[in-house]
């Protein structure tokens, strides 16, 4: 029971962003509560063909760990990805991570920059700190100090002690002229829907 509340939780907050507590998903959701991964599957399936992202999500982090159905990390791809293009945070962070390890699609760096920064936009602090990442490392984004610093901060902010750490790091070795734009950027930045 332990093992799979990781997973529980992964579900529920896939849900949480973008399926309202209404008829659409509720059973799928209160099977998946039960452990009865089969009905959820069944429940949220229809839907996501359908086109609900969190629906699409579900099944994708189904897939991914085996919950109802045969675990299938290029089938977990295909719907993250749709879920991802749906505008579900989650899934974008999801997918993301997931063209960065090559696990269910090739390895793709831009394609994982272009889903971490979007869940990154919609104010997701895991998402900020692989941003602040890849912005550092130049990973499938050009190396930019002031941009690791901007997503560092804004992960900082929602209280991620490693946003932090890289923020000062980072912040330290920027010029003035720099550190002035950083700030501003900090300072103006507002989360975005797409």
């Amino acid at each position: 029971m332990r093992s799979s509340l990781p997973v529980l939780l992964s579900v529920l907050t896939f849900m949480s962003f973008a399926m309202p507590a209404a008829a659409d998903g509720s059973a799928g959701l209160a099977a998946y509560q039960r452990g009865d991964f089969a009905t959820a599957f069944q429940e949220f399936l229809p839907l996501a063909e359908g086109g609900q992202a969190a629906a699409q999500a579900a099944i994708g982090q189904m897939y991914l760990k085996g919950e109802g159905v045969p675990a299938d990390p290029g089938q977990a791809a295909l719907w993250l990805e749709k879920a991802a293009n749906g505008g579900n945070a989650r899934a974008r962070f999801q997918i993301g991570n997931m063209y960065a390890a090559g696990i269910g699609v090739p390895v793709d760096e831009m394609k994982a920059s272009y889903y971490l920064l979007k869940a990154a936009n919609q104010n997701m602090a895991e998402a900020q700190l692989s941003m602040a990442q890849r912005f550092y490392h130049g990973q499938g984004v050009p190396k930019d100090l002031v941009q690791s610093f901007l997503y560092a901060a804004l992960s900082a902010k929602q209280g991620n002690q490693d946003g932090l750490a890289i923020a000062q790091t980072i912040g330290e070795s920027l010029t003035p002229a720099d550190q002035t734009r950083a700030q501003a950027l900090v300072e103006s930045w507002q989360p975005s829907a797409n």
